[in-house]
């Protein structure tokens, strides 16, 4: 949502939705229709946009392309029930990508110091039925807490209201263990029938009600976590999780549910994890319609700068990664595609996001294990999710943001394909941190990592090798074409 909302014109998303609104229905002309809008999108997204960065453009355009390609293939498949179709052009497509993003804009040019999410992303719960080396999230079967159904409902509904944000973004723990006031996940997805919710999960306990439930409700996606193939998923998420995974690929396309893939890269996994027969194996034979690429980020669990890729493994992932996108695969890497987002998405910028743990914690993202605010706190004491959007916390880390590329001129933005502050700038999270009172780690790993110098100096050096692998390619291959 983020990485285009800038760049495309409403007619031009009126185009698409006339597009896979007939694709359901009139069959022998829907490629006639999907080429016809692409050559819209085209003209919007890369030809009416001079003063931008053209490849970033044309990545994003690749990337609304491969949306129309795919959902036409997986109708065409019959992988993609009909009905759970027109609930996500009614939910996804016109709420959060036209009428949304038209409202936001629109209260941008009103006031100079609005600020306005897409989205948030929230865990309900912090317990999982898994326990893997490296979660960012520290969780595990016996962890208790979890956020009450009354306090979840309430931030999906005051996003709605305050920003117009009608994306909903779950993760953990195991978002389909959350139960509060005898509700659960799907209850939550059904009261916000207008809210699209897409829910990070390790895929376990998706049985045939659940995939049938969601069927039902159609504005909910799974984005299921991989390691790779077999050896690498059941070394890292126990053995048998593997085969537990295709078992749930297969129920949500017998049922039509449209499901993502989550992977994790580290050292050991990246070279699967960015082959031809990893895409091939999830997307063509397997059905996923996304992915996402998280490289490993030391913090959680076990953390560990061990498990990093290098950066000249960082720059090939980055290289296979808009080959992938080019092909047709909507496979983000979630950090070297900064490009596509116009940089960090981090406390609450225009277009990006923050995060809320299962006890209320609200931090900038979810890889900055740190927070000032609890919004159960705030709840009590009459405020609203605004009270956090314009803490001093997070207004510091947006003004690094508009400083390095986000509010710059196109021939004036730092590296994009380094976009995050805690990972690629280490140093700048560093200092944010250390010169706001009152901020907490959410748990005694990141507790850890504040208080260990080595993690902090190690970081800042691999910050450095990144700078001079990747910083060539972003000024010749990006900058130069501003």
């Amino acid at each position: 949502m983020a990485m285009i909302s800038k760049s495309l014109k409403k007619q031009a998303w009126s185009d698409f939705i006339d597009a896979v609104l007939w694709i359901a229905h009139k069959r022998p002309v829907m490629r006639f229709l999907i080429k016809n809008a692409e050559k819209r999108l085209w003209k919007s997204i890369v030809e009416d946009e001079p003063d931008s960065i053209r490849p970033a453009q044309e990545l994003k355009f690749y990337f609304v392309r491969n949306l129309l390609r795919t959902t036409e293939n997986h109708l065409r498949k019959g992988i993609m029930d009909t009905s759970v179709f027109r609930k996500m052009v009614k939910v996804f497509v016109r709420n959060v990508f036209v009428e949304d993003i038209t409202q936001r804009e629109i209260l941008m040019e009103e006031r100079d110091d609005a600020v306005s999410p897409c989205f948030i992303v929230l865990s309900p719960t912090h317990k999982c039925n898994l326990l893997c080396p490296g979660c960012y999230a520290g969780s595990e079967e016996s962890r208790k807490t979890s956020l009450p159904y009354w306090v979840a409902n309430r931030i999906i509904k005051e996003k709605v209201c305050l920003w117009h944000s009608r994306f909903t973004v779950i993760s953990g723990g195991e978002p389909f263990l959350w139960n509060s006031e005898g509700k659960d996940l799907l209850d939550l997805v059904k009261e916000n029938d207008d809210n699209f919710f897409m829910v990070y999960t390790n895929g376990t306990l998706i049985n045939e009600r659940i995939a049938e439930k969601m069927a039902e409700l159609g504005n909910i996606t799974p984005a299921i976590s991989v390691e790779g193939f077999e050896e690498s998923t059941d070394k890292r998420r126990g053995k048998g999780t593997f085969k537990k995974v295709l078992d749930t690929f297969r129920r949500l396309r017998e049922v039509g549910v449209p499901f993502g893939i989550s992977v994790q890269a580290t050292k050991d996994n990246w070279d699967e994890v960015s082959s031809d027969e990893f895409l091939k194996f999830y997307f063509d034979e397997q059905g996923a319609f996304y992915g996402w690429l998280f490289q490993y980020m030391p913090i959680g669990r076990s953390y560990t700068l061990q498990d990093m890729v290098t950066p000249e493994e960082r720059l090939e992932m980055f290289r296979r990664n808009v080959i992938a996108i080019r092909r047709g695969y909507n496979y983000i890497d979630f950090w070297n595609q900064g490009v596509m987002t116009d940089g960090c998405l981090a406390a609450g910028r225009n277009g990006g996001y923050m995060y809320i743990d299962w006890a209320g914690n609200v931090m900038p993202c979810v890889f900055i294990p740190y927070y000032k605010d609890n919004i159960i706190e705030i709840y009590k004491r009459g405020g609203t999710l605004n009270d956090v959007l314009y803490s001093d916390y997070f207004r510091k880390i947006r003004e690094w943001q508009d400083e390095y590329a986000y509010r710059r001129p196109p021939s004036q933005k730092d590296n994009l394909i380094l976009p995050c502050p805690i990972r690629d700038h280490h140093d700048v999270i560093y200092s944010i941190l250390n010169e706001s009172p009152r901020i907490s780690p959410c748990d005694n790993f990141a507790r850890e990592c504040l208080h260990d110098r080595d993690y902090h100096l190690n970081l800042i050096e691999y910050d450095e090798r990144l700078r001079q692998v990747i910083d060539p390619v972003w000024e010749s291959e990006y900058k130069r074409a501003a």
